[in-house]
């Protein structure tokens, strides 16, 4: 598990998310029966390629990231949170 975390071939991360999706999960436990339902992403699919496009550009360097320290502040001083 810990080498999948620290995975950043995108290439591997997808081919393992499909053949996780397609993987049939069941609990045997004795007298007792459950069904796992494969679980769906609750971002439409546009939500999910705007995120794929903004990952791609910070990855090729087109856009910058900012700490999140930096961020909050910006946030705190625009909003006043």
């Amino acid at each position: 598990m810990q080498k999948i975390i620290a995975c950043d071939d995108e290439d591997l991360l997808k081919e393992m998310e499909i053949f996780l999706q397609e993987v049939k999960v069941s609990v045997h436990e004795p007298n007792e029966a459950y069904k796992v339902d494969g679980q769906k992403s609750l971002l439409s699919n546009e939500q999910l390629e705007e995120i794929e496009r903004r990952w791609k550009a910070y990855k090729s360097g087109e856009e910058k990231a900012i700490p999140w320290e930096d961020a909050r502040k910006e946030i705190q001083d625009k909003y006043g949170f």
